[in-house]
């Protein structure tokens, strides 16, 4: 049997100049035997028109767009939402900065193993080498990857399958492609580092989405997070993700139009008590509900009241940051709700969070 090839690229709102040049390295490779399959998780609306626009340019390219602006970006998710319905006999998850190599899927397709995975070594680019305009063969690198980066990777879609794809857990960035590697070989599947030739140079960008001063979820502990789940998953030799979760569910677009229709609305201060009930309350619900909520500094935080009971020694609220009430926030988002259409924003300046969103029951 002949290999097959689908091609996942998990996108928002990376510069449409590395994109188009990205793609322009793949079109002129794809044939009846491979598709492209970009998925753009979040990218602002009006970017999303305009990657419709580009990507329509490209007659083996297919784009699917969540309407996930607001939300934590999962590229577990993204990958997920392909390999669910991926009936090619290989899987593989690509990255919107590289640039490919003109003879890759020539070369290398018809040497897929069909019992183990792949994944390539990568060429880093300096910011100044991403701004020229060149052959691939033309681009000078900083240095090549070694078999710690494992981004690049070709899977069998059934080997893939059946430990339940990437781990949703993961959000933000960091670990998930180490982790279904390390996940396929306590199943028993093999992995290969190929590193004889440099198939793809990575654009340099910004790494500006990961911000503190943007409004869109953010958790500064994200990644150390990430990493000791890993760690917890090697040590107890996971296989299988997603276990207790649907996974690589599609967005409804109707769902997230709800939201802006809000059947419950509350507001909390930030303390302690009040976002954990409020986590506990969520989870409880035995009703789908689209719910509202703000969350400020508590008024009494700093109280003279307050600082009178505390001199005496007397009990008060468990005050927190509001960026304390963020981090909590979010991790029951990941924790219970990442399945459920949600918009979240955080504004700093003001000191103020506010989520919408839809609770859906029997997921």
């Amino acid at each position: 049997m002949r290999n097959t090839l689908t091609v996942i690229i998990p996108n928002r709102n990376r510069s449409m100049v590395t994109l188009k040049r990205s793609l322009d390295s793949i079109n002129s490779q794809l044939t009846d035997a491979t598709q492209v399959v970009i998925v753009d998780y979040g990218s602002d609306l009006s970017y999303q028109s305009e990657l419709q626009k580009l990507t329509d340019s490209f007659s083996r390219v297919d784009l699917i767009l969540c309407p996930t602006q607001g939300q934590l970006w999962s590229k577990s998710r993204c990958i997920n939402m392909v390999l669910t319905s991926c009936t090619t006999t290989h899987l593989m998850v690509g990255d919107m900065d590289m640039i490919w190599h003109p003879e890759f899927l020539k070369t290398q397709l018809s040497t897929f193993p069909a019992a183990a995975s792949v994944y390539y070594t990568v060429g880093i680019m300096t910011q100044e080498e991403s701004a020229l305009e060149k052959t691939f063969l033309d681009y000078d690198i900083k240095f090549a990857t070694g078999e710690e980066a494992t981004g690049i990777s070709v899977f069998p879609a059934k080997q893939l399958k059946s430990i339940n794809g990437f781990d949703e857990f993961f959000h933000g960035w960091g670990s998930e492609d180490t982790d279904v590697h390390m996940r396929l070989q306590h199943a028993g599947y093999n992995i290969h580092f190929y590193n004889k030739e440099v198939y793809f140079k990575h654009q340099w960008h910004a790494k500006s989405y990961r911000s503190k001063q943007s409004p869109l979820p953010f958790h500064p502990l994200l990644e150390r997070i990430n990493h000791r789940y890993f760690l917890w998953n090697q040590y107890f030799k996971k296989i299988k993700a997603n276990h207790n979760d649907q996974w690589g569910i599609l967005c409804n677009p109707e769902e997230y139009r709800q939201l802006e229709s809000p059947s419950m609305r509350m507001k909390l201060d930030a303390t302690r008590e009040e976002i954990k009930a409020f986590t506990y309350f969520t989870e409880a619900l035995d009703r789908s509900v689209i719910l509202e909520l703000k969350v400020s500094p508590s008024p009494n935080a700093n109280s003279l009241k307050t600082r009178i009971k505390k001199v005496a020694g007397k009990k008060t609220a468990h005050f927190i940051s509001i960026e304390q009430a963020n981090e909590m926030l979010l991790e029951s988002i990941i924790k219970s709700h990442r399945n459920c259409p949600y918009h979240y924003s955080f504004d700093r300046e003001k000191a103020v969070i506010h989520l919408v969103i839809y609770l859906k029951r029997n997921l």
